[in-house]
């Protein structure tokens, strides 16, 4: 039996005089008219069911149930996800509903990660006693109960004080190839680069950036002997293995493309004159990438995303270095360290983990670890690290780590490129990050 339609069915109500002639076309339009008005009925009542009406009522329907569409995310799969938006803010004050927001909104970012990765974590817990643990990884089901583990000997040691309240946010990133790769790669002096030749100095207690030098020491290197590079290279990665002195071996951010088969890279430990010829590779990070190292043509120091504010000097907190308070509190490129991404990128993860956290809970700070290897152990904060070997060992500040006393963003004991972004307030609608 089809749909029910008024223009069909009025033959078998009306009189004969009105079905035949001047009268039937009459009667015909107004009945067409009675079903498009049913129709437009309908519509109203249907597109207020995920999945059931046009598409157009997804901004809507997520406005309505606080929930946010994944860029890789499909219109039929978040119409479904709506479907349950009850079910899930039942979940929402726990890590689990953190970690399953994270997985649904940013899914297929970081599409050639290993497959057990870990791609998202959070930790927390009382040092020394015990701290717990909640992850995400690569191949895990969407919307699976993340793998939850808590430690009885505290492995995660912040700044060294017990803070019941705080937790930590972790988004590791993964190198992608990009489809360039050789032999024969050597190093030769960087000659006439105009960087920086430190991160700065320290000025009545507040870091600021070193006067602009030419260098041809230090950390920068030419690599030779590439093929096919273009100014896209600048700012991935190349891997290096097999060169004739150890201290090259490894990977390298590429700070500028000079032709076709050079570059120069940031090597802290790297060593000139090397014609070793090893193997080379490019790759790039998919999602979040770190930013070129302090010194770099074009980087400026205390920018935290590619989308860079002023110049920012920063200021002296409690005796450590952070970036300028913006009317916002943390919702401006001056709100992440070391990243090289849009700001929107950093902001959209806050507004999740704000919306979806427990009340009391003080996310401090958001990392995001370069370092992370291949597998499930990990270099940088992982559940099987140890502090001072890949996690925190209680000198970390919400910015980084004094050294020399200068505060630089560096894990102890994990990798050089670890960034760091300012966390949550307290409570949701909280106006101050760090709330004591």
């Amino acid at each position: 039996m089809g749909a029910f339609q008024f223009r069909n069915t009025w033959y078998d109500l009306a009189p004969e005089w009105l079905t035949t002639g001047t009268a039937e076309r009459y009667m015909y339009t107004l009945q067409l008219m009675s079903d498009a008005l049913m129709e437009k009925a309908t519509q109203a009542v249907t597109i207020r069911f995920p999945g059931l009406g046009d598409v157009s009522q997804l901004p809507y329907l997520a406005h309505d149930r606080q929930l946010t569409q994944g860029a890789n995310e499909s219109d039929a799969a978040f119409a479904e996800r709506l479907s349950g938006a009850f079910a899930a803010w039942a979940e929402a004050g726990s890590r689990v509903a953190v970690l399953q927001q994270l997985q649904y909104v940013y899914q297929g970012c970081q599409p050639n990660a290993p497959s057990q990765a870990q791609l998202y974590a959070t930790v927390g817990g009382y040092w020394p006693d015990v701290t717990t643990w909640g992850v995400v990884r690569q191949g895990d089901a969407l919307g699976g109960v993340p793998a939850l583990l808590t430690l009885t000997t505290a492995n995660w040691a912040w700044n060294g004080l017990g803070q019941r309240q705080c937790a930590w946010l972790i988004l590791a990133q993964y190198l992608a190839p990009v489809g360039l790769s050789g032999t024969g790669a050597g190093t030769t002096t960087a000659s006439g680069l105009s960087v920086l030749a430190d991160p700065g100095q320290t000025v009545s207690g507040v870091v600021v950036p070193a006067a602009y030098t030419t260098v041809s020491t230090g950390p920068w290197l030419t690599v030779t002997g590439l093929a096919g590079l273009t100014e896209a290279e600048s700012g991935q990665w190349i891997t290096l293995a097999g060169m004739g002195h150890a201290a090259n071996d490894g990977c390298y951010p590429i700070v500028d493309v000079l032709s076709t088969t050079s570059c120069v890279i940031c090597n802290p430990a790297g060593v000139t004159s090397d014609s070793g010829g090893g193997t080379w590779s490019i790759a790039e990070y998919e999602w979040i990438g770190p930013a070129l190292p302090w010194g770099a043509p074009g980087a400026i120091f205390g920018a935290g995303e590619v989308v860079a504010p002023p110049l920012d000097q920063g200021s002296n907190v409690q005796g450590v270095w952070q970036p300028t308070a913006v009317a916002a509190p943390n919702q401006g490129p001056s709100g992440a360290w070391g990243l090289d991404c849009a700001a929107s990128v950093v902001d959209g993860v806050r507004a999740l983990l704000q919306a979806w956290k427990s009340g009391p809970t003080w996310y401090v700070t958001i990392l995001v670890p370069f370092d992370s290897g291949a597998g499930a152990a990990l270099v940088s904060f992982s559940p099987l690290s140890q502090p001072g070997a890949g996690n925190p060992d209680g000198q970390m500040s919400d910015v980084g780590a004094t050294v020399g006393g200068v505060v630089v963003p560096t894990n102890a004991g994990g990798g050089p490129w670890d960034a760091y972004c300012g966390g949550t307030g307290r409570y949701s609608a909280c106006s101050v990050v760090n709330v004591t």
